[in-house]
């Protein structure tokens, strides 16, 4: 268990070795110190050297507690008074007591690449039908997809050789530098991210923050990944900020994606970018009817266009986090969010929506009872689910659909808030 620690803080060989220098340090600044007379110039350098040795311990603890901030919510034991549990997990070959979130399908609905062992990245395959439940045991992806950094939020191309996926690894002017290990990077996130959150800027060039990297598959061995900025042709998605969890729509020409650069309404905001003439356009803000105070993330479009699902924290939810649906009118205004109800959300946290490319399986990353202990991912069948094309004809009859749910809800949770 304590090796599992300080793997998820990304801890090498070459961490351990700046402790043991640490201590070394250390050692001789008490020993120094016992000496008894010390001329003013030794005093200072002892006490410079005591404190660079404090830094690495220092750095640990910020590791861990970014580590911590990644951690799900304790699962829920019990389902909130009224709501029925429907959502299936998908089992002991997909999920884990860790992190197992995000899936990615590829056209033919029988490869998924997700989000495993907390902080990498697996693929697996389906054997046989989906209600069968049968899944090849995850592969990990190594080397150079799953690092020792933070590497989550997958999406697959349809034709499996094209990976985009979050990472914190340096990026830019600083990529490639060999001080900058995982470990490092981890524990400059809380002092990034507070700059952030707290003062709305950018420290340190975003060290430990995410951005989107895309690999490509080529003779069946993945690339090395490249910045997303870097790559022509590609959205403008990566700033000094946290941005991740991207999607495109069905035709491949509007990019949404999460970030906390200024300019939005709360925490991570939902951005999106055009492609125009061959061009993308400059990050749009999706506005306040979808962006609130808190936090929104994973955006998801329906094939259509005409509906965005996506997962945020706010007021009047069922648990943790939600995950909602909102719809565009015929000139692109995005309407208020509106919840996926009880058969999608529950008391815990329940995030990141994706379904299989014949809309047949809608999924779900949820912390609930009957998990295995971490984030577990989750199905439910498609057409049960708001916004399903198959069951709505256009946003006149989805509209019809929210208004019912909502009176429902209302119905199950009268006198009991959820």
């Amino acid at each position: 268990m304590i090796g599992y620690a300080f793997n998820s803080i990304g801890f090498g060989f070459g961490d351990l070795l700046l402790f043991v220098f640490s201590l070394l340090a250390g050692v001789w600044v008490v020993r120094t110190w016992r000496r008894g007379t010390l001329t003013c110039a030794l005093r200072l350098v002892t006490v410079v050297v005591m404190v660079l040795a404090l830094v690495p311990f220092l750095m640990l603890g910020l590791a861990f507690l970014a580590a911590k901030s990644n951690a799900p919510a304790a699962t829920a034991t019990q389902s909130a008074p009224g709501l029925q549990e429907i959502a299936m997990n998908m089992g002991s070959s997909i999920n884990t007591q860790f992190r197992d979130t995000e899936p990615s399908f590829t056209a033919d609905g029988q490869t998924m690449y997700f989000n495993c062992h907390d902080a990498d990245i697996c693929v697996s395959y389906l054997i046989g039908t989906w209600e069968d439940g049968k899944w090849t045991t995850p592969e990990r992806l190594g080397a150079p997809i799953s690092t020792g950094y933070f590497e989550v939020e997958p999406l697959i191309n349809a034709t499996g050789d094209k990976l985009y996926f979050q990472s914190t690894r340096p990026a830019g002017r600083l990529k490639g530098n060999p001080l900058l290990s995982p470990f490092v990077t981890s524990s400059l996130f809380i002092p990034t991210y507070l700059a952030e959150d707290k003062l709305d800027v950018s420290i340190l060039d975003g060290l430990g923050l995410g951005d989107v990297w895309v690999s490509y598959k080529v003779n069946g061995i993945w690339s090395e990944p490249q910045n997303l900025n870097e790559v022509p042709g590609e959205p403008p998605v990566n700033t000094t900020f946290h941005d991740h969890c991207l999607s495109f729509s069905a035709d491949g020409n509007q990019a949404f994606w999460t970030s906390t650069r200024p300019g939005g309404f709360g925490g991570n905001d939902i951005w999106t970018s055009r492609r125009v003439d061959g061009k993308w356009t400059a990050p749009e803000n999706l506005g306040p009817n979808v962006n609130g105070v808190g936090d929104e993330h994973h955006s998801i479009p329906t094939p259509d266009g005409g509906a965005l699902y996506v997962t945020t924290t706010r007021e009047g939810g069922y648990g943790g986090e939600d995950n909602y649906i909102t719809t565009r009118d015929t000139e692109g205004k995005w309407g208020s969010l509106v919840n996926l109800g009880s058969l999608i959300n529950g008391p815990g946290d329940d995030r990141c929506p994706a379904w299989t490319p014949d809309q047949k399986i809608f999924l779900l990353d949820s912390v609930r009872a009957g998990g295995f202990g971490g984030r577990d991912i989750w199905w439910v069948y498609f057409d049960e689910v708001m916004g399903h094309t198959q069951s709505f004809n256009g946003v006149t009859n989805l509209d019809s659909r929210i208004q019912i749910s909502n009176d429902v809800r209302l119905k199950l949770h009268e006198g009991d808030k959820p």
